[in-house]
């Protein structure tokens, strides 16, 4: 296929990261509920409890089918969570201290495990500064609730003691992990940051500059893959070897700056008009290659031609009109990569001798 870039931001190994990372949450979150509502008659729980695991699962099965088929809707779906798991745990936490006034705090040890997802939520849903706001927002609101029941005066002091405990430990775990996850996060921002660039810099290393199509480096290793490929499935394959015609008096009379513009309408009209599956990028200087897997010699022509035909129908602003000759050969069985190059060099310096503008298909 032409050299191209075709990678948009869900690609991307951050937002890889975050999206299987609040997958795996949803996922987990669904799993428990499923199992604590399956042993919530064994337990005791109330209706309203039952009531509320059965949304935990409608609601964590339906974000996370949304996630899953919709990439995209990371965000959406993230904000959700964090809106349906900060009105659960507040309103949960609320009733547990101040409405059973601590009575309910026995059940508290399993509940506050699930008070912290929510820092986790976050950190994968908003960038670093966003996430540590909302992260201490609902900190804030939990120290809250958690201030009510102390400074209660309906509560009892015996039963304000028996629970102080369990109250800070939560306070100061739910604290430990705000901390964590904030420089945790810088970290896992700077090594993705690391694999980005290391990326870009490898495309780079395989992309002509000007033209933005493969440079020789990366012809020279799909032409060897395509030799290798060849030889295993016998399959025919081809090249194209192309220049532009008088493109140095091109040069001369505009200038290098114009000479530049017409290899890059060049480049845009050539990946334009081969086909899907051929490889293009730049040779050399005004040459440009071809590789057509499992092509022959005819159609290699025909693809030749046409591209031919393309560029001289196009018209540069200074330049004027541009043509090309173009030498095709198809690789034999037994020849390397550099004679099957040789023999369409050969044909395009024949296309040359010949009066140019043509196409010229190697014997």
């Amino acid at each position: 296929m032409p050299w191209r870039d075709r990678r948009d931001v869900t690609s991307s190994p951050e937002f890889q990261f975050r999206r299987n990372s609040l997958l795996v949450i949803l996922a987990c979150v669904l799993i428990a509920s499923i199992v604590t509502l399956g042993f919530s008659n064994r337990w005791l729980f109330s209706p309203s409890d039952q009531g509320a695991l059965a949304f935990i699962v409608v609601k964590n099965a339906v974000l996370f089918t949304w996630l899953w088929f919709r990439p995209r809707a990371l965000a959406v779906v993230g904000v959700a969570e964090l809106l349906f798991e900060g009105v659960g745990g507040v309103a949960r936490l609320g009733e547990t201290l101040l409405v059973r006034g601590g009575g309910g705090a026995a059940g508290l040890d399993g509940y506050a495990f699930w008070l912290a997802l929510n820092y986790f939520v976050a950190a994968l849903v908003f960038r670093r500064s966003v996430a540590l706001g909302v992260s201490l927002g609902w900190f804030a609101l939990l120290l809250a609730v958690g201030a009510g029941f102390w400074f209660s005066a309906a509560i009892p002091a015996f039963i304000k003691e028996e629970h102080g405990n369990a109250l800070m430990q939560m306070y100061l775990t739910h604290a430990t992990f705000i901390a964590f996850l904030y420089l945790q996060g810088g970290l896992l921002r700077q090594y993705l940051y690391a694999i980005v660039r290391a990326e870009r810099a490898a495309r780079l290393a395989h992309v002509d500059g000007l033209t933005g199509l493969a440079n020789r480096r990366q012809l020279e290793t799909w032409l060897h893959a395509q030799h290798e490929r060849a030889a295993r499935t016998g399959e025919p394959w081809s090249v194209i070897l192309f220049d532009l015609d008088h493109f140095k008096e091109v040069n001369d009379t505009h200038g290098h700056a114009v000479g530049d513009q017409v290899l890059q309408a060049v480049a845009s009209i050539s990946r334009q008009t081969v086909r899907e599956e051929d490889l293009l990028g730049r040779w050399g200087g005004e040459e440009f290659l071809v590789i057509l897997p499992n092509t022959d010699r005819t159609s290699a022509g025909a693809v030749a031609t046409r591209l031919q035909v393309a560029v001289a129908g196009s018209r540069h602003p200074t330049a004027g009109h541009v043509t090309t000759s173009c030498g095709v050969a198809q690789a034999r069985p037994a020849e390397t990569v550099e004679a099957a190059l040789e023999r369409a060099d050969e044909a395009l310096y024949a296309a040359k001798r010949q009066g140019r503008a043509r196409v010229k298909l190697a014997h």
